[in-house]
């Protein structure tokens, strides 16, 4: 397995993976759609801790399990179950403890899908 600065968070195979399937254009698509969707999905659940809006935490966090899965974000996708499992049980420490790194994780996947982008 070849390295890269984000090994262990991402795992380049899926953007691989989307390319082969469906060329540049498919992957610069997804990536688009991404940068949008999942911040809103991040800010869902922001501000659900805030608001102690358990529902609004599981529902983001459920979606955002797959959308930053399909594009490789491993470490996104894996808080984001972390996060489901927390709002499920109505547990909001544990979901108010996971924010700094959904945010660190976000970031560090926003910065990969945009470098991503700029070698298509």
């Amino acid at each position: 397995k070849k390295s890269t600065a984000h090994t262990g968070d991402i795992d380049p195979a899926f953007l691989n993976r989307l390319k082969e399937l469906g060329g540049e254009k498919l992957v610069k698509e997804l990536i688009g759609m991404y940068m949008i969707r999942g911040a809103q999905l991040v800010e869902t659940i922001l501000l659900g801790m805030e608001s102690k809006d358990v529902e609004a935490v599981k529902g983001a966090a459920h979606s955002l399990i797959s959308s930053a899965g399909n594009l490789g974000g491993q470490t996104v996708s894996s808080l984001a179950v972390s996060l489901e499992g927390a709002a499920i049980d109505e547990d909001i420490p544990s979901m108010v403890a996971l924010k700094p790194d959904l945010i660190a994780a976000q970031k560090k996947l926003n910065i990969y899908l945009e470098d991503a982008l700029d070698q298509l």
